[in-house]
């Protein structure tokens, strides 16, 4: 079965070479009871861990059932192992947190015994060494002649072809010695038992060979008796290999069973939780300044908070929308006319100018500094921050009861009359960054909304056939209303009447289409008659040829019906930015198209900035995950001695990692449950942590997902270096080092 030519062991150590074995040569079969004697230091622990695998040799040849072993990597020496070997160990080599029955059940599990069956087997093998009564007793409290015994029980349940006893009695009595002797010698009958003992008088009555050594060296290889006869074991033990469950479940036992380790390595994952949260979210931070900076050429009040909405069948909004809008337990205010929000108006006389957005006067939440509410159609109220130099309090009293022009597109002839009744302060600097708010009446927001369409449409006048578009500052083909022109007429200049062979447009219809991003309407129209420079004012009511001449002028309820529309389009704005996924999930449910703004801005002048920022966040985060590894290993060198049983006893590779993982996992998932719990009691007020609600202020539901799979990675990583250090020198020696 075993078979050594001119095997030696050396050993290294800071420059130093000492010898183990020196070319010894032997034979092992079958049912011999081998008895290996000699004083201290003379290599017979060497050769018997040569022999068992548990430590390699550096010359010569071992063969194993005739096959060479020279060229065995650490896994074939585990298989090996695993198959042929059962070790009792002189130092036991007992796991401590484990009951005696775990310890023996232990072994029985690394080579697929099913759970009833190992226990069976555990229990007759307990009764066997006469430890029955410790069978639940943790191995720590155990005598040292009773951590024998358990040993001993470990291996005879292995029951391999091979069974190495290093001191088997060194620590019982003489009575128990001579129990555990006439075992061993029964269990040779059919096996390879080889015993390494001071003592060989203990053994003399059964061994059947008896090897000396003396200084590395074998010495005498004497015969004492023949083998008895063989018989077949018919409680041979399984060579499966140990199943999936059994790996999570070894793995759930060592995660608690050392109660300081389990609370030193929850501590770490804490840290390394919220560590690299912080770095997680000092990115987003970082993203929502960068976006608080960054524009839109469409929207221009992109404030971060606010979601544009429209509707899937593009139709109006009306007030059951607007009421159903309110029912989002996340949205705070609510503009319904939309559209306006991104009209820069600008308040300016000779002294004073001021940019701000309109808005609808239901919107104002604010208090007045002075003034009063408005009473009229075109009195407003104007919002601005205190920090601008051109809104500041010894500036705002003069624009009380002043009247300014405000202007719809580009055009004079869309400026509109306004008076200030009241001023007020916006606390919220960051919400239109240097502009302010103008708060309307509904009735000049739809004028002015009427004047907003009219400013995006393309307007079309067809004329016996041929389209004239309107032109935007081009007075031609420009569409005015007009009190003296009678619905379902219009009134064209007199250049008209060339359309026509007969030079006379006066009763022919003309139509004008107004065609925009929400909607097109149109108007089929009787023309009443044309304008020359001198009937202009008397025909149209407008004063300035020079500005209005080539114009065509409408009803103002034919006005109406191209422009005075509602609203294809109402912002709402979010309360609380990190329930913004919710609320956009929520007006989707609703059957809206929302564009949050936030996700809509131009920010290429922070480019180089985010450049730049993520590679030093993934360093800080490579630092993280090395700082973590090295305070883990520290805690896990703990474990090592355990490790190396389990490579002694011959689990593979594979197998200690993915027992290794189960472990780390386990705590890591404990950990970010305990953050996830943090962060619900936060969110809902129930403890306050100014920290936390700073790192958390801009995660979202995917980032927290993204935050698990970046601490999974690191905890696969450290699980895989930590395993891959394991297997780095031979079992033995790993244990030796731990």
């Amino acid at each position: 079965m075993i078979e050594l030519r001119s095997v030696s062991k050396y050993y290294h150590n800071k420059g130093i070479i000492a010898t183990g074995i020196t070319r010894v040569d032997l034979e092992l079969s079958p049912g011999e009871f081998v008895v290996i004697t000699g004083e201290s230091g003379s290599g017979k622990t060497t050769l018997l861990n040569v022999i068992s695998g548990l430590d390699s040799y550096e010359e010569g040849e071992m063969l194993i059932d005739g096959h060479e072993t020279s060229h065995y990597m650490a896994a074939d020496f585990e298989a090996y192992r695993k198959k042929y070997i059962s070790n009792i160990f002189q130092d036991f080599n007992l796991i401590n947190s484990y009951t005696v029955s775990q310890n023996v059940d232990l072994v029985l599990k690394i080579n697929g015994w099913d759970d009833a069956s190992a226990k069976k087997r555990t229990g007759e093998i307990l009764q066997r060494v006469g430890m029955s009564a410790f069978a639940d007793t943790k191995v720590s409290k155990l005598s040292g002649g009773q951590m024998q015994r358990v040993a001993i029980a470990r291996a005879l349940a292995k029951d391999t072809e091979i069974i190495v006893a290093d001191e088997p009695t060194g620590n019982l009595d003489s009575t128990a010695a001579a129990e555990i002797a006439s075992i061993l010698s029964e269990i040779a009958r059919d096996k390879l038992v080889i015993v390494v003992t001071h003592n060989f008088e203990q053994f003399e009555k059964y061994a059947t060979r008896c090897i000396r050594m003396h200084d590395g060296k074998v010495i005498q290889n004497l015969e004492i008796r023949p083998l008895p006869e063989q018989k077949q074991d018919e409680e041979a033990a399984g060579q499966g290999n140990m199943s999936n469950r059994e790996i999570i479940a070894l793995g759930l036992r060592n995660t608690f069973n050392i109660g300081y380790k389990f609370i030193l390595l929850l501590v770490v994952f804490l840290f390394l939780v919220f560590a690299v949260t912080s770095q997680f979210t000092s990115f987003l931070n970082q993203k929502a300044e960068n976006s608080r900076v960054g524009y839109n050429n469409y929207f221009y009040n992109y404030s971060e908070d606010r979601v544009v909405l429209k509707k899937k069948d593009g139709s109006q909004f009306t007030d059951n929308d607007i009421q159903a809008l309110n029912t989002i337990a996340n949205v705070g205010n609510i503009s319904p006319n939309d559209i306006l929000l991104d009209n820069s108006l600008y308040i300016e006389d000779g002294s004073f100018s001021y940019e701000a957005f309109p808005r609808s006067m239901d919107e104002f939440r604010g208090k007045l500094y002075k003034g009063r509410m408005p009473e009229k159609k075109n009195e407003v109220i104007l919002v601005g921050q205190e920090d601008n130099y051109n809104f500041s309090k010894n500036k705002v009293e003069r624009l009380l009861d002043q009247e300014y022009t405000i202007y719809v597109g580009e055009d004079e002839a869309s400026g509109l009359k306004i008076k200030i009744a009241g001023v007020a302060f916006d606390q919220d600097t960051d919400r239109y960054e240097s502009a302010g708010s103008v708060y309307m009446t509904d009735e000049f927001c739809r004028d002015m909304l009427a004047g907003t369409y009219y400013y995006y449409s393309t307007i079309t006048t067809t004329i016996n056939g041929k389209a004239q578009e309107y032109v935007n500052g081009n007075p031609y083909y420009k569409v005015l209303p007009s009190s003296r022109v009678k619905k379902g007429t219009i009134l064209l200049p007199s250049e008209s009447n060339n359309f026509y062979e007969d030079k006379k447009a006066k009763g022919h219809k003309v139509s004008i289409t107004a065609e925009n991003m929400y909607y097109d309407a149109a108007v089929s129209l009787k023309v009443a008659d044309t304008y020359s420079e001198k009937s202009f004012s008397y025909k149209s009511n407008y004063r300035s040829y020079d500005k209005y001449g080539g114009a065509v002028f409408i009803s103002q309820s034919d006005y109406d019906k191209l422009f005075a529309k509602g609203n294809y389009q109402c912002s709402v704005y979010v309360k609380d930015m990190s329930a913004m996924d919710a609320t956009l999930d929520a007006l989707k449910a609703m059957g809206y198209v929302p564009l949050p703004l936030e996700n809509a801005k131009v920010t290429q002048n922070n480019d180089l900035a985010s450049i730049i920022q993520v590679p030093v966040i993934m360093l800080i985060m490579i630092g993280l995950f090395f700082v973590a590894y090295f305070v883990i290993r520290l805690i896990l060198r703990s474990r090592k001695g355990y490790y190396s049983i389990l490579r002694m006893l011959g689990l593979a590779k594979g197998s200690i990692k993915r027992i290794l993982d189960v472990e780390l996992f386990t705590v890591m998932n404990i950990a970010f449950v305990l953050f996830l719990l943090i962060v619900v009691l936060v969110r809902n007020q129930i403890i306050h942590i100014d920290y936390v609600s700073t790192l958390i202020q801009f995660m979202r539901g995917y980032d927290y997902a993204i935050l698990y799979v970046i601490l999974a990675v690191m905890v696969w990583l450290i699980s895989g270096i930590f395993s891959r250090n394991l297997f780095k020198k031979t079992a033995i020696g790993t244990y030796r080092e731990e």
